[in-house]
């Protein structure tokens, strides 16, 4: 079975494009593939199928370094040469051309394709992760902060990016009242300096709205909120 989730399309410029992607796919090794094999029962032993696989490794190699194809019910290879060849007395060379290995699933594998089962999962979005708040003046680290002072904000994929309104550093208060910050000191994906609004006393919930990824630009802003209260008193 392959469990997938849509992730936002970011190649594209629609807001309602989305792709599949595979999740939590587990990989196999040789010792993971031979401990498949015998668990069927075989009377071979541990080390004899390792044997005869790393040999079948070694003749697929050979095979391949002959400039021959293989055609199994596994997989099958070809080769292309890639690259402009300058008229028709020009001949190979590496520095302008290659070679490629062209690898297709053979008919087992194909079967194999035609019988998997998917599962959609929801997707795991990637947020801002807030781990320590410092505020300058106090020296206090995730506890309490000063009205109108700066503050040193550490964590991940914290920066402020993107043209969506709703980007930005807030202080929630215990009503659900919003204080923006205006004034960014330093805006960095691992940490941001912040000049705070002036904030009446009480406990506020920090919250930091971006369309940063750490590469492109998200279509929809992402939204992490610290999970410690602070207190301007």
């Amino acid at each position: 079975m392959i469990k997938y989730a849509l992730m936002e399309n970011l190649l594209t410029a629609r807001t309602d494009d989305y792709m599949a992607q595979p999740q939590d796919v587990r990989s196999h090794d040789l010792e993971s593939i031979t401990e498949k094999m015998l668990a069927k029962g075989t009377t071979i032993t541990k080390t004899d199928t390792v044997a005869v696989l790393n040999s079948f490794f070694e003749v697929v190699s050979e095979i391949t370094r002959d400039g021959e194809s293989v055609n199994t019910e596994l997989i099958n290879t070809g080769f292309s040469i890639q690259g402009v060849f300058l008229g028709a007395t020009d001949t190979f060379d590496s520095k302008r051309h290659s070679i490629k290995l062209n690898v297709n699933p053979g008919k087992a594998l194909k079967k194999s394709l035609s019988d998997i089962t998917l599962e959609k999962t929801a997707s795991t979005d990637v947020l801002p992760q807030i781990l320590e708040v410092k505020d300058s003046i106090s020296g206090s680290v995730n506890e309490s902060i000063t009205s109108s002072g700066v503050v040193e904000i550490k964590g991940s994929l914290l920066k402020i990016e993107g043209d969506n309104q709703n980007n930005g550093v807030v202080f929630l208060d215990a009503q659900g009242a919003v204080h923006k910050v205006t004034t960014l000191v330093d805006n960095k994906p691992a940490r941001l300096i912040v000049l705070l609004p002036a904030l009446p006393a009480g406990e506020y919930t920090l919250q930091i709205t971006t369309q940063y990824s750490g590469g492109t630009i998200l279509k929809t802003p992402r939204t992490g909120t610290f999970n410690k209260p602070l207190t301007v008193v």
